[in-house]
């Protein structure tokens, strides 16, 4: 929800709602969506009749190391820049306007999306922002002000004089038309709209999101598993582009509805909202692009402070709610699927084209790490993480997911661990593709794992058929001899498909233990390279 010039936020709110009421009491649970109906009037009332919000005693981090504010300070999420504008006029979707028609969207089962976008003041982010969204299609509805020539992106704009920060983006969402919202916040662009939307087609009861990878290792810190309580969560930040169902975002009003919750968390919904629906959230990992960030909620406060004194709250709520019998309706006590163990896509292509896959997680299990509600900070959960394997942020800044998709080959991909016989990485594809061989370029010598790799397809990432090696005409020896190197190989194959038709998954998968980890640097199939 926007919050900038508009007269009191009580008129707001009573506009916005008067617009909304009929479609809200016209769908299923009319007594559950008044008393939705109701928290949001209430609220909204409240605060604005509140004192200006400002940092409490929890400013003060009394346990002093930030961890998370120092690995962002000490490393870096690119080392290049990129040309904005270049890039964004660059950028067209995959998907078109007569895909999501009523009539396709009944066949192809394709997900509309309202957008839900949150500001404050920082107008030209937030025109970037708008402009750029309205070119992918499956955004149906964005609420927003901004005048666009696309006719077919329905426009809505609530307004407030007062920074309402995470509270009105949940109050949006819960009156969307569609189904599913898509949040983000005015200082980030998110550049994967194509490939984090066909991610989140493939499950889309699960939160997911995308973050820059350094604050991805940060994340894989915080979460919070208890097998007896049948808790099973982790926190994410939305803002910078993520997708959620809107009966996850009504449920969590409905939570907040029941829980009593000072002012100044109820500004800060986005720490609570992905703990408190007891799911791991599908995270990627990739690097932001950053907008104008002058006067963001990070600034002037302890914001460090203030994320882990929210986050503790939020857990220890959800995990006393799980413990009792009566009580807790509003919490889900079954771990949905995708299994966050069976999860493997990682991080969008940077071309935007196709998702990076790998089983190959070089982070321990939320299942390794116990939670008993019994820390006084999220530092003690931290530091039981800690103590076991993974990679340093120097290693993870220089190694993540994306540097095998970046188009870069000086950056690469490292698996950290040594791969196991049938380990794999690969690509989902936006659109699936035609090609017949695959080369692939490490930093070092990967010539001597050649007959170790064996290739796949898939039409859906369930189901895949297992494709075999092919001999090569005279110009394909040719130019697999001219262009061989220790670092770079080449693997034609045959999948014995009618034509080689299009596929929208490839893995290659490795038929024996390797005695060191993997680097992949550059994936290129015919006419594309990653």
């Amino acid at each position: 929800m926007f919050e900038e010039k508009s007269n009191s936020i009580a008129r707001v709110y009573f506009f916005s709602l008067a617009s909304n009421y009929g479609r809200i009491l016209s769908r299923k649970n009319n007594a559950i969506r008044a008393l939705l109906l109701l928290l949001i009037i209430s609220t909204s009332v409240w605060l604005l009749y509140s004192k200006p919000w400002a940092a409490t005693s929890l400013s003060q981090d009394a346990f002093g190391d930030k961890t998370a504010a120092d690995t962002v300070n000490e490393t870096s999420q690119s080392k290049e820049q990129i040309d904005l504008n270049v890039t964004i006029n660059s950028r067209t979707s995959a998907f078109t306007r007569e895909q999501f028609t009523e009539k396709a969207l009944s066949k192809n089962g394709l997900i509309p999306v309202t957008a839900v976008l949150l500001g404050w003041k920082r107008l030209e982010g937030l025109q970037i922002i708008v402009s750029y969204i309205s070119k992918y299609p499956f955004i149906k509805e964005i609420i927003r002000d901004f005048t666009l020539n696309n006719t077919d992106v329905v426009l809505h704009v609530f307004n407030s004089d007062e920074n309402l920060h995470d509270l009105s983006k949940y109050t949006t969402c819960a009156m969307a038309t569609y189904d599913y919202c898509y949040f983000q916040d005015d200082d980030w662009l998110n550049l994967y709209m194509d490939s984090i939307y066909s991610n989140f087609l493939r499950s889309p009861n699960l939160i997911h999101s995308n973050t820059m990878p350094i604050i991805h290792l940060e994340h894989r810190r915080w979460t919070f598993t208890n097998a007896d309580k049948k808790l099973h969560t982790g926190f994410t930040w939305l803002g910078c582009g993520s997708f959620v169902p809107r009966a996850k975002v009504q449920q969590f009003l409905r939570q907040v509805g029941s829980t009593a919750m000072p002012k100044d968390r109820l500004r800060l919904l986005d720490m609570y909202f992905s703990l408190w629906t007891n799911q791991y959230p599908y995270q990627l990992s990739n690097p932001l692009t950053p907008l104008e960030q002058e006067g963001a909620w990070s600034t002037g406060v302890d914001q460090w402070a203030i994320v882990y004194a929210n986050i503790l709250d939020a857990v220890q709520r959800l995990f006393k709610a799980l413990a009792v019998n009566t009580g807790s309706e509003y919490y889900v006590r079954d771990e949905e699927r995708p299994m966050f163990n069976n999860r493997d896509v990682r991080a969008p292509c940077t071309n935007d084209k196709c998702l990076f896959l790998t089983n190959i997680d070089p982070f321990p299990s939320p299942r390794s790490v116990y939670y008993a509600n019994n820390i006084t900070h999220v530092h003690e959960q931290e530091a039981r993480f800690n103590r076991l394997n993974f990679p340093s942020n120097d290693f993870w800044d220089k190694h993540a997911y994306h540097t095998a998709v970046d188009t870069n080959v000086n950056t690469c991909w490292n698996s950290f661990k040594n791969p196991k016989s049938g380990d794999y990485f690969g690509l989902q594809f936006v659109v699936p593709r035609k090609f017949n061989k695959i080369t692939l370029t490490s930093s070092k010598d990967i010539s001597k794992y050649d007959a170790s790799f064996n290739i796949h397809i898939s039409d859906n990432g369930r189901v895949w058929k297992t494709c075999n090696r092919r001999n090569l005409t005279d110009k394909e020896n040719e130019e697999y001899l001219s262009n061989s190197q220790i670092n770079s190989i080449t693997i034609y194959f045959d999948c014995g498909t009618k034509g080689e038709e299009p596929t929208k998954f490839v893995k290659i998968s490795t038929s024996r233990n390797f005695p060191e980890p993997l680097e992949i640097c550059s994936i290129k199939l015919d006419g594309l390279e990653v």
